[in-house]
């Protein structure tokens, strides 16, 4: 038996195809829930809902979603009719139903019959016929009427084992072995499995075109053809008898997709060949699949012991994923002679091409591969370790130098080949039909990993970290007589170098630079730059294919450029394989056409298979799962209608999806508001709107899938209402509050203007009574100037009156003196006489004094009242000293000398108590 079961694994690891269908895979972190998985759907909008040990999951391509059981208990079953999600718990069963804010709402119909369910009851499974949908237990199978509401249910104890649909008929596999056909309440056997076929267990029943087919737990699958029940005998005989299986379901194209209890997921053909085997070394999360389900894209999802995953198995995307280490990282690959060759870091592969072998390393090829060249027949491969000329799994070294990077022809040299190496280059030459190592060539010891050749003497090569290099080859190809390095030419780490349509081609981050016919300068190609834009560089490297093709890859597409059908027309196109998927080493980026319109792209771990034929042009639509206000509830989803929401609910969420369950069918997001252009999310499937202003709003968002827009366009109106104070309502009070204000603001300007105008009058009043008082005082001005010119006059006549004294006393004192003179006149002359009463004559001091008091008037008066002690001689001589008279002028008005005057101004200071530093007459003025 072990003999058998090792024979068995060896067969299978020989024929199980190397390459799977890429898988999506969720794992508990994800989803946010348990790990164990029971049951799969699908609604009608392509939403995934999972039987979770904690309850159901939703996912809707964006986002996963866990709704509660409703008695906390493991959901087992699931089934999707119409807008419901029929669901199967321990002692419960009912549906879920999506309500206006986009969330599930679950209705109980278990609970209508509550005290009438079995004990410990587990509900395995849910079926739809007609307007019945079934629910089943071991013990019972429950009949809902979704029309009428009514539900029914008929009893076997532990013997309904599971239940089928099957082109609209109810067929049940019983623990007796019995399989049975419900046909109008009544059960008919259809066949019975022998005890001697050992099987207790059918898990799935699939219908031919000849009968059925029956999947069981331990012994495989039997038919039932012509009521004859037998083991199923393929046509290649593939050992199922050795799994344990626990589902299985049968494709839309008729192949058969089978999960099992520790070996993960085996796809079997029609004629049962096996496809693939599918497990954790593979890439599935687990590999105990609880339940199997093809959505309406023809993707296979496995509910896990540990996980959820989606396998896509209409991808024209196909996946070799190397798990263990033994295959390594692609860095090219070749269809040479029907054998597809590829070169990794642990050494050179092959295997038959369309066939499901294993990859078989060439003896001798261990370590790193840089190249493959088919070269007039002759498969050369780059290595680590030298050249090596490969017939079919035989590696011949032909240099003993290490580090070959590419071989390359020479123009009309068929027998000379010219190679890069880590530190320099060579030339290989035939001789008598065999490759040898000709020369060395001197004159260049740099690394040349990307050269390419014009003509045949001239060579250019990239060196990342130094530039282009531009070689001229001597006619013997011995050395090179010319090493320039071109300064016109940019340097980069990721920068390529290859000839395309006999144009020179040098691609970095700034673009694809074209070398003119000189060789000298660069250009840039407006037209091949399209394969890059700078936000989305990675590698400047670029590939040509046989189909003249050139290649680029970018950060989440591969491109390439290819002839249109009109002359010196170009198209480029678009593949949607993100770098993080690709996990190509930057600038070692390699594609291969292996066949057909398929190639082989390499990767870190493997490598991937596109067919291009298979490609679909993606057709999807877009939902929009939630609109949440920040710090509120959820709001209405729905589209039609205007919404609105309050001043303070200006703070907007929403989610959305488009249920595209494809590992290289990425989908990118867009939105508008109001008439502004399109914004980009990426691949983020929500938007939030925080604080937005009081007003109208049109939201628009829609997906993209590569090119392909979404066919549908979410629209969703709103209003965010304006706060309290700008609402109508206060609109119509601030209006009255105006108009209010007009009035209080007219009536108080015609107080004003009032008050004004009496103002105004009062002022005027006053104006001209100041305009009187100024004629008053100009009037009295004038007297002053008039009473200021009569003492003027008077000052006038009392200083002539004072100088016609001082005259006629000096006269007199003269006549005395010349009468004295005379001998004959004595002094007791009346002469004499008349002369001393005219010099001392009170009628002239009083006169004076008259004439003073007119001009200066009470100035005597003041000066009695400030010194008492003042006699009239001396307010007599202080009224001659206020005239400012000279001691000279005042003597003759006293009768006196000069020198008496002096005596007489010393008293009058003494007797005034003036200090020294006081003038006199300077005193006498002020007083």
């Amino acid at each position: 038996m072990r003999i058998k079961i090792l024979l068995f694994f060896l067969i299978t690891s020989t024929l199980v195809g190397q390459e799977i269908s890429p898988i999506l895979k969720f794992l508990p972190k994800n989803y946010n829930a348990e790990n164990q998985n029971w049951a799969i759907t699908q609604n009608k909008d392509k939403f995934i809902f999972v039987a979770n040990n904690e309850g159901l999951l939703e996912y809707n391509g964006g986002r996963w979603k866990l709704y509660k059981s409703p008695n906390n208990s493991v959901m087992r079953s699931l089934l999707s009719v119409d807008d419901r999600i029929y669901s199967g718990a321990y002692m419960e069963f009912g549906f879920w139903k999506t309500n206006k804010l986009g969330a599930l709402k679950y209705t109980s119909l278990s609970s209508k019959i509550e005290n009438e369910l079995v004990e410990d009851e587990n509900i395995w499974n849910i079926k739809k016929i007609d307007k019945w949908v079934l629910f089943q237990s071991f013990h019972r199978i429950y009949f809902y009427n979704s029309e009428t509401e009514e539900i029914s249910y008929r009893s076997d104890f532990d013997n309904y084992y599971r239940i089928f649909e099957i082109d609209n008929n109810i067929y049940i596999f019983k623990n007796n072995r019995q399989f049975v056909h419900l046909q109008n309440d009544e059960e008919k056997v259809v066949t019975v499995f022998p005890n001697e076929f050992g099987v207790k267990l059918v898990l799935s029943v699939f219908k031919t075109t000849r009968g059925f087919m029956f999947l069981t737990r331990h012994k495989g699958i039997f038919t039932l053809e012509d009521n004859v029940l037998k083991k199923w005998k393929p046509s290649v005989k593939i050992g199922l008898s050795n799994y344990q299986f626990f589902c299985g379901i049968q494709l839309k194209d008729n192949t058969f997709v089978l999960g099992t209890v520790s070996n993960g997921i085996i796809r079997v053909s029609e004629n049962g060949e096996i496809i693939n085997k599918i497990d954790q070394t593979k890439g599935l999360s687990n590999n105990t699949v609880l339940k199997l389900f093809e959505d309406a894209d023809g993707n296979v999802w496995s509910a896990l012991d540990n996980g959820i995953n989606c396998l896509n198995v209409k991808s024209y995307v196909k996946e070799f994923n190397d798990n263990n280490g033994f295959f390594g990282s692609t860095y090219c690959s070749i269809n040479y002679n029907g054998k597809l060759y590829i070169g990794t870091n642990q050494g050179l592969f092959y295997k038959s091409i369309n066939k499901n072998e294993p990859l078989k390393k060439i003896k001798g090829t261990e370590g790193q591969v840089w190249s493959l060249v088919n070269i007039n027949g002759d498969l050369f491969c780059g290595h680590t370790a030298g050249t090596l000329l490969i017939k079919k799994d035989v590696a011949f070294k032909i240099t003993s130098f290490s580090g070959t990077w590419g071989i390359k022809e020479i123009p009309n040299e068929p027998n000379l080949l010219l190679q890069g190496h880590y530190a320099g280059m060579s030339i290989l030459e035939k001789v008598n039909n065999k490759w040898k190592l000709r020369n060395r060539i001197k004159g260049f010891q740099s690394s040349a990993r990307f050269f390419e050749l014009f003509n045949k003497d001239t060579v250019f090569v990239n060196h990342e970290y130094k530039g282009v290099y531009r070689l001229i080859l001597s006619n013997d190809y011995t050395s090179f007589i010319e090493n320039k390095l071109l300064s016109s030419v940019g340097k980069g780490k990721g920068s390529g170098l290859i000839k395309y349509n006999d144009k020179l081609l040098y691609s970095h981050k700034d673009g694809i630079l074209r070398l003119n016919a000189n060789h000298k300068l660069a250009q840039k190609d407006s037209v091949l730059n399209i394969l890059f834009s700078r936000d989305e560089y990675i590698s400047g490297k670029l590939i040509l294919d046989k189909k003249n093709r050139l290649w680029s890859f970018n950060k989440s597409t591969i491109s390439y450029l290819e002839k249109g059908p009109i002359k010196n027309k170009f198209s480029v196109k678009f593949i949607q394989i993100k770098n993080n998927l690709r996990k190509t080493t930057i600038s070692f980026e390699n594609i291969s056409n292996i066949y057909k319109n398929t190639y082989l792209i390499g990767k870190t771990n493997g490598y991937l298979l596109l067919d291009l034929d298979e490609k679909p042009d993606f057709s999807h639509t877009i939902f929009l799962n939630e609109v949440n206000v920040k710090n509120v509830d959820a709001v209405d989803v729905s589209t039609s209608g205007y919404k609105i929401f309050r001043n303070n609910e200006n703070s907007l969420n929403f989610k959305f999806s488009s249920p595209i369950y494809n590992k290289y069918e990425f989908v990118n997001y867009q939105y508008k508001l109001n008439d502004n252009n399109w914004v980009d999310l990426e691949n983020k499937s929500e938007v939030t709107f925080d604080n937005l202003s009081f007003g109208d709003y049109n939201l628009s968002i829609r997906s993209k899938v590569g090119n392909r827009v979404s066919d549908n366009t979410i629209f969703y109106q709103f209003e965010i209402k304006p706060p309290i104070y700008l609402s109508s309502l206060a609109i119509v009070f601030y209006v009255l509050f105006f108009l209010f204000l007009i009035f209080i603001i007219h009536k108080l300007y015609k107080k004003y203007y009032k008050k004004q105008h009496l103002k105004i009058i009062e002022d005027n009043a006053r104006q001209l009574e100041l305009q009187k008082i100024q004629t008053d005082r100009e009037v009295i001005r004038l007297k002053n100037e008039k009473l200021s010119q009569e003492v003027e006059s008077k000052n006038r006549e009392l200083a002539i009156s004072t100088m016609s004294i001082v005259k006629r006393n000096e006269f007199l004192r003269g006549i005395r003196k010349e009468l004295k003179k005379i001998p004959e006149i004595k002094e007791e002359n009346e002469v004499f006489k008349l002369i001393d009463e005219n010099l001392n004559s009170n009628k002239d001091w009083n006169f004076f004094k008259e004439a003073f008091n007119n001009v200066d008037k009470e100035f005597l008066k003041r000066a009695k009242k400030l010194h008492p002690e003042l006699t009239n001689s001396n307010l007599k001589f202080c009224a001659y000293l206020r005239l400012n008279l000279s001691s000279k002028e005042i003597a003759p008005l006293l009768n006196i000398s000069v020198k008496s005057v002096e005596i007489r101004r010393y008293r009058l200071r003494k007797k005034l108590n003036l200090p020294q530093e006081t003038h006199l007459i300077d005193y006498i003025l002020n007083i």
